[in-house]
């Protein structure tokens, strides 16, 4: 799964969320859910302008976190 890595960013550079929420021209709830890594579907136009105004790459924005395939179910 890819995991955010803007909080990391942002905290960085002193940027809070309602900053980056102006500077990217999106929706503040939404630039705080990718902050806090809730968000399950990236848009793309968040993406590319996040890219865009804080100067970084996707691989910069995310990481990808392999998941736990462990459901519990059959000592799996």
């Amino acid at each position: 799964m890819l995991k955010s890595n803007l909080k990391e960013i942002l905290d960085d550079r002193r940027i809070t969320i309602r900053e980056f929420s102006r500077m990217a021209d999106f929706r503040f709830e939404s630039c705080r859910q990718m902050y806090h890594g809730t968000m399950t579907r990236f848009p793309g136009e968040l993406i590319e302008n996040a890219c865009k105004v804080l100067n970084v790459t996707p691989n910069d924005l995310f990481v990808f976190v392999e998941e736990d395939k462990t459901d519990g179910v059959g000592g799996k």
